[in-house]
């Protein structure tokens, strides 16, 4: 099972090189060209992290144990917190900077985000509380 969640990983790849492939020579609209420049940039980093992930995990047995070491777990969970605080703090400078130049669009997106950060936060952390 492991075998074919790992060539899964590899067709991302492929993906990603018909992706370029589209965008250098499809002669799509821009706004098409974005899109997969944006879908590239999620696929690629998404397969590149599984495959390190399962090269970490064959190459040091102790990889998985380390992981779930209390202490690491205790680290990340410390770390996404202080990481959340300096999001929503960049967010709110954002808006702010936004309103005083006075683009109403812009700010007006970044405050419905900074509003909805901490919804999805609580949103997250019950549903992860309830499947642990």
């Amino acid at each position: 099972m492991k075998k074919n969640r790992t060539k899964l990983w590899y067709l991302g790849y492929a993906a990603c090189a018909v992706m370029l492939l589209l965008i250098a020579f499809a002669g799509l609209p821009k706004s098409a060209d974005v899109g997969l420049a944006c879908a590239f940039g999620a696929v690629f980093g998404v397969s590149y992290v599984q495959l390190w992930y399962d090269r970490q995990a064959k190459k040091d047995e102790s990889f998985e144990i380390e992981l779930t070491d209390e202490r690491n777990v205790q680290i990340k969970y410390r770390a996404g917190y202080l990481v959340c605080g300096v999001d929503m703090f960049l967010f709110g400078l954002a808006t702010v900077v936004f309103i005083i130049l006075d683009y109403t669009l812009p700010a007006i997106i970044t405050g419905v985000m900074l509003a909805l950060q901490p919804a999805i936060l609580i949103g997250a952390s019950s549903i992860i509380g309830k499947k642990i």
